[in-house]
């Protein structure tokens, strides 16, 4: 059983790592993408400026050829059968070629925020991706850290424990891997077959417009097998690896604040030290999460973050001014938007502590703790 469980674990591990380079590729290959949006963008917003400029130039010809126009209606004693043609088509080639630019400005407009929005769903799937791929890591640290020392010993109990740890690891990440995906790429892929079957009633109305919606289409299915890659693929923040939890956590939370517009405040307590690679990713998980739940659910404008670093234990405590909530309903029924039980087993896996308070109008605090282990001494 023991040969059996190692062989199991030694091949998961290689399978994992071995994507390594396939993600590095894909993250470039998606950073990529993500200039070329933005370059289109700037480009798009110039050529918008220039086409209200010509928009402008056109309503004052088109006005001066309709005024044009009712002059000679009105004065057509004086004005030849010619001149008076000449004046309506004139009025007439101006009114159709101001709505010929009106058309392209409102074209280019709709394009605009399309990019927009396709920016703004990326870096979205992005973040998620990054609350995704901590829970891998996670399952490698609990490999990579764990699994050795279990399976060489001969307690029954012990092995069996860590199998446990890593199947609840694998059915969280599955779990989260279906809202990722029913969130994002379900929804897009759902409103490009609708747009699919407009494109194919308009196919015998207005070819052109047909043809410019499936080039709308192609950017969006682009967009789209972006986002399918993001949730893949692991966003482990560097800082985590090579500076410690409390650089990434400063840096996620300088982003949360501009993303949010949540203003938030870190302290630290104790002396800064480096965790075990799987206590760190499990804290700075854990920390996305309750900051996801503070922007989607807490209604508040600033939240409190603290570190505590101490001998024995390391602890976070999180605190939202917002609306609050019934805790004890919340645990017995926490709803897909909440998912504190989750959370709680996540620190129990680590034998820690998980609390939460809550008052209606006044905020939640949530405090966890982990026992402090550290490799070779303490780093600072």
């Amino acid at each position: 059983m023991s040969d059996q469980l190692g062989e199991i674990l030694k091949k998961t591990l290689a399978a994992i790592e071995s994507g390594k380079e396939e993600i590095f590729f894909i993250a470039e290959t998606s950073r990529n993408e993500t200039l070329r949006l933005i370059s289109e963008l700037t480009q798009l917003k110039s050529d918008i400026s220039e086409i209200i400029e010509q928009v402008n130039a056109q309503e004052k010809v088109d006005r001066q050829k309709r005024m044009r126009l009712m002059e000679v209606n009105r004065a057509f004693q004086k004005h030849t059968q010619k001149e008076m043609i000449e004046a309506y088509a004139e009025a007439k080639d101006a009114q159709v070629n101001l709505q010929l630019l009106q058309a392209k400005e409102t074209q280019l407009r709709k394009r605009r925020d399309e990019l927009e929005r396709s920016l703004h769903q990326m870096e979205a799937t992005i973040e998620r991706a990054q609350n995704l791929m901590t829970q891998v890591s996670m399952a490698i640290s609990l490999l990579k850290g764990e699994a050795e020392g279990a399976l060489n010993s001969q307690n029954h109990e012990q092995r069996q424990e860590l199998v446990l740890r890593v199947i609840k690891a694998q059915e969280e990440e599955r779990r989260r891997v279906a809202r990722e995906i029913h969130d994002g790429p379900a929804q897009t892929l759902a409103n490009i077959v609708l747009r699919l079957e407009i494109a194919e009633r308009l196919l015998e109305l207005d070819p052109n417009r047909v043809k410019s919606e499936l080039m709308d289409l192609k950017n969006l299915v682009r967009a789209n097998l972006q986002d399918i890659r993001r949730i893949i693929f692991d966003l482990r923040p560097v800082a985590l690896d090579d500076l410690g939890l409390v650089p990434a956590v400063t840096k996620y939370l300088n982003n949360f604040r501009k993303s949010y517009g949540i203003d938030c405040e870190l302290q630290l307590e104790g002396h800064v030290k480096r965790l075990l690679p799987a206590q760190e990713v499990a804290l700075f998980r854990l920390v996305q999460e309750v900051m996801t739940n503070v922007a989607k659910h807490a209604q508040s404008l600033k939240a409190s973050i603290s570190l505590n670093f101490q001998d024995d234990w390391t602890s976070v405590s999180i605190r939202d001014y917002g609306k609050g909530f019934e805790v004890e309903s919340a645990m017995m029924i926490p709803g897909e938007h909440f998912g504190l039980i989750g959370m709680r087993e996540r620190v129990e896996m680590f034998s820690g502590r998980f609390s939460i308070q809550s008052t209606y109008g006044k905020g939640t605090t949530i405090e966890i703790s982990i026992p402090s282990r550290h490799e070779g001494g303490t780093r600072t």
